[in-house]
């Protein structure tokens, strides 16, 4: 599922999330490699994550959000940063052009949908 703050409200919206109360708990753990929670300079704040339990998280870094790169937590626990915003990561991943280490072979399927939560599947 992907959700977004509104644009100036990010540090409430990073603290009401449950993924970045776990990124607080392994950074403080010593398992988040040299990634930092946000609000700390260049800290992570999670836009998404899949059902195999892979976290996607925003790099506030650099001042930019538009430049913000993309950084995944997959569900063995390897840190993986990409060098590119949300939407070209979603679009490379849904296309093929991005692979993500560790996530099922079978995702995307050979006909993804993006549907929004008001969307019915039939």
């Amino acid at each position: 599922m992907v959700s977004l703050p509104t644009p100036g409200a990010e540090a409430p919206w990073a603290s009401a999330s449950r993924d970045d109360e776990i990124l607080q708990d392994l950074y403080e753990m010593g398992d988040t490699g040299d990634y930092v929670p946000y609000p700390q300079p260049g800290g992570l704040i999670s836009w998404a994550s899949s059902n195999s339990g892979d976290t996607f998280y925003w790099k506030t870094s650099p001042a930019d959000p538009d430049a913000w790169p993309v950084v995944v937590r997959t569900d063995n626990a390897d840190w993986i940063e990409f060098p590119v915003g949300a939407v070209e990561f979603l679009a490379g991943v849904y296309g093929r052009t991005i692979d993500v280490p560790g996530m099922p072979r079978n995702f995307p399927s050979d006909d993804p949908k993006v549907l929004g939560l008001s969307d019915r599947i039939d």
